[in-house]
């Protein structure tokens, strides 16, 4: 109801307006427009057409941008949404597999840093020609060998299964972003085409000063060529609105499609 009365409030501001502007006109009438009254006349009613258009494609523009404010903002959150449950993708699996993969390797790390150790003994001995050592050495490194392979077989299977998750889990993130990629497209479109909406008010403002001057000047035909420019970008800006409104509305079932690609956790 509060919306109702302002819109009502507005259209009767401008309308008044409206009136003003022509009352000043008749009043400031320049004399050579009495050679020509049919053609001041009838700019005088083209003018007061034209500002009832320019009021109700106001109105329309208002409601249609506040629309699109909202439908973003609720686009924007769910697109921030998806982007973060597709960082969790399998995120428990991944953590586990990966703790076990460290506490294995952890686990074996003393017995293959001896393994080593006692080959590279072993090779320095040999370097001296020291028999008894390079001998003592072997007999060492061979007697945890078995265990040595056995721990890095163990090693191997961890780290093997956590790359296989990441894998998989790469290729359900890739599934969700895939269905995400067309919404970057409509993004890049829509702010091309906000890109002109700020050319068409720059406009507006430019022919807008046009306007007023050729009204204190008493010009009506030359005010309503004029006013006919202003609707005529404000109706331009409208149909860009409407664009815009409509592809935000196709982000908002792309996102949908997207969240519904999630695998559940």
């Amino acid at each position: 109801m509060i919306v109702l009365l302002q819109r009502r409030r507005t259209k009767r501001y401008i309308n008044a307006l409206a009136v003003l502007v022509i009352c000043f006109l008749l009043v400031t009438r320049p004399a050579y427009a009495e050679a020509s009254n049919t053609g001041w006349d009838a700019a005088l009613t083209t003018m007061d057409q034209l500002h009832d258009s320019l009021t109700s494609l106001g109105l329309a523009n208002k409601q249609v941008k506040q629309q699109i404010q909202v439908l973003r903002q609720q686009n924007n959150d769910k697109l921030k949404e998806i982007n973060s449950k597709v960082k969790l993708i399998d995120k428990v699996k991944l953590d586990k597999l990966k703790t076990e993969a460290d506490q294995i390797q952890n686990k074996y790390a003393p017995l293959l840093a001896e393994y080593t150790d006692l080959g590279k003994k072993a090779t320095e001995a040999r370097k001296r020609k020291d028999r008894k050592s390079v001998l003592l050495y072997d007999l060492k490194r061979n007697r945890i060998k078995g265990a040595v392979n056995a721990a890095r077989q163990e090693i191997k299977s961890k780290k093997d299964a956590l790359t296989a998750a990441k894998k998989q889990a790469a290729a359900k993130a890739r599934i969700v972003k895939d269905a995400l990629l067309p919404v970057q497209t409509l993004k890049k479109q829509i702010t091309a085409e906000n890109k002109k909406i700020t050319d068409f008010n720059k406009n507006i403002n430019v022919v807008n000063k046009r306007y007023r001057a050729a009204v204190k000047q008493g010009d009506a035909v030359e005010a309503a060529t004029y006013l006919k420019l202003i609707v005529d970008n404000t109706n331009q800006i409208h149909a860009l609105q409407m664009k815009t409104l409509e592809w935000e509305r196709n982000i908002r079932s792309l996102l949908q499609a997207a969240e519904n690609k999630l695998p559940s956790q």
